[in-house]
């Protein structure tokens, strides 16, 4: 079944099991570290950051770690993806406190204007409602805030692969093999991402290439 599945190109997400296992894997972590690293220099001191498709909640814990200045929620649809949340590892150091919820992308359980700043890594391209859901993000965007989605750029040349290998210190046929398998089912195809970012946002909306082989699709609050 999986295999025919795989056969006709549909999206095959894993259990969340096997999601937080793969998510706590080197490679994710460096990919959160990427991200994480965009966010810490983005965000004022003591802003309101909201993640959603939180998963396992690595992202979030990893900025718990680095800005404990942040207050911090991560929402997941699956109470399976919230309960398997564990701290991102390292010695003992403050953090920022992290509220966890469970709740639908396009239905976000939240007052409008509240949150500084929103993220979302690698779930958009299984959102039942991707336009509703970004214009869910930008309801509870505060004025003058920033909402951040990011996914895998289908359209990525072999040398942003190399770019990417080169930025991560990684070898590249790991880059290759890994970006071929991954990219076939888990990727928006850019006219798709510039669509629904132009019918929830118009001209408020931006769709720019990060780090190489990611689409990072920016809303203003």
């Amino acid at each position: 079944m999986i295999w025919n599945a795989l056969r006709r190109g549909e999206h095959l997400e894993p259990p969340p099991w096997l999601y937080a296992r793969m998510a706590r894997g080197s490679l994710m972590r460096l990919i959160y570290r990427l991200f994480g690293g965009d966010l810490v220099e983005a965000l004022p001191r003591g802003s309101r950051l909201l993640d959603v498709g939180t998963g396992p909640g690595y992202l979030p814990g990893y900025l718990a770690l680095v800005r404990p200045d942040l207050e911090i929620c991560g929402l997941d649809f699956s109470y399976d993806m919230i309960r398997r949340v564990e701290p991102w590892p390292t010695a003992p150091a403050p953090r920022a406190p992290v509220r966890w919820v469970v709740a639908d992308a396009c239905l976000l359980p939240f007052q409008g204007r509240v949150f500084d700043h929103i993220v979302a890594t690698f779930s958009f391209h299984i959102w039942p409602c991707p336009v509703a859901g970004l214009q869910e993000l930008r309801r509870v965007l505060a004025p003058g805030g920033q909402a951040w989605v990011y996914e895998l750029r289908r359209e990525a040349s072999i040398h942003d692969l190399h770019a990417f290998a080169r930025e991560t210190n990684l070898p590249f046929p790991l880059v290759y093999l890994g970006f071929k398998i991954v990219s076939r089912h888990h990727a928006v195809p850019a006219p798709e991402f510039a669509q629904a970012l132009k019918q929830a946002a118009g001209e408020r909306g931006t769709l720019r290439p990060v780090h190489h082989i990611f689409w990072r699709a920016e809303l203003a609050g």
